[in-house]
């Protein structure tokens, strides 16, 4: 029997976790506050929106998961699967997988956007219009113009960051912690149902927070396929990996479209080509086997 790497009973393990999480959106919103009373325009311009979002990031994903490890485990590192390595094979498998499931995400994308509520529902529709609108908004801001620097910049905050403290906070941490809730032993391993329960809580609570209705159902989906590379590879570094490279073809891509070097919008290509959805769906199927065969069993 494997020791116990946890010093807190699963119930305070979460506990610790939502209270450091709180502190950390305290402290964040303390200090952008502050910069916003020093400057009342720092959320009107790209350098402002970029300083903010290092703030946020650090304050809200980082701290939390790392001050939680730190207090819950007696191997941070082992909690947070930062020490699992670099499973290569897995990484290439797990890449691969993000790049064909283009077409079919594209068509899922196209869906939820096209979603309506009901007549009834219409204030509420609107409300998430607005706040849909306003986070693209902050996402124009923070990626800038179409200069080199702008580039640099985006691929720096929107993708390796955004994709290192997310993965930190939901799969390293929340995910983490939820399937200790279901852990069998002292070893702290869930069970597969609570693993799967975990996957699926974390990857809704990831597309909530973002608040973006229109781009809920995608980013569930995708947030459950980062959570499932973590499960089977038992690395943190896979999810952070492909996380970021999602978000850095999503820059990458908006800013050769600025400069018009590319003519073709890749978040809706495929989207509408049933046989290139098939195949990419297909693909998707045959990739995640393979990752799930080479999973880690100790």
């Amino acid at each position: 029997m494997q020791p116990s790497i946890f010093k807190q009973s699963p119930l305070m393990r979460l506990l610790t976790f939502a209270l450091t999480a709180f502190a950390g959106l305290i402290l964040c919103s303390l200090l952008a506050g502050i910069m916003t009373l020093i400057n009342p325009s720092v959320t009107a311009s790209s350098g402002g929106v970029r300083l903010l979002t290092v703030v946020q990031d650090v304050l809200i994903f980082i701290f939390p998961a790392v001050a939680t490890a730190m207090l819950v485990s007696v191997r941070p590192a082992r909690l947070l699967r930062a020490d699992g390595g670099f499973p290569l094979m897995q990484a290439l498998l797990a890449v691969a997988g993000l790049i064909v499931s283009m077409p079919a995400m594209n068509a899922l994308v196209a869906w939820n956007e096209s979603l309506q509520l009901p007549q009834s529902m219409a204030a509420l529709e609107e409300s998430l219009k607005i706040t849909e609108d306003k986070a693209k908004e902050m996402v124009e801001l923070m990626a800038g113009g179409n200069s080199p620097g702008d580039l640099i910049a985006g691929v720096l905050l929107i993708g390796i960051l955004a994709g290192l403290s997310e993965e930190l906070f939901f799969r390293g941490t929340m995910q983490r912690i939820f399937a200790t809730l279901g852990a069998s032993g002292q070893s702290g391993e869930p069970s597969p149902a609570a693993a799967h329960a975990a996957i699926w809580a974390t990857a809704f609570l990831f597309s909530a927070i973002h608040m973006q209705f229109y781009g809920f159902f995608p980013r569930l989906l995708l947030g459950a396929y980062f959570g499932y590379c973590l499960w089977w590879s038992r690395s943190l570094w896979i999810p952070v990996t492909v996380h970021a490279l999602n978000n850095t073809i999503v820059v990458v891509s908006s800013w050769l479209e600025k400069r018009g070097a590319i003519h073709v919008d890749l978040n809706t290509a495929g989207s509408d080509n049933p046989v290139a959805i098939t195949i990419s769906l297909l693909l998707l199927t045959g990739i995640v086997v393979l990752i799930h065969r080479m999973r880690k069993c100790k």
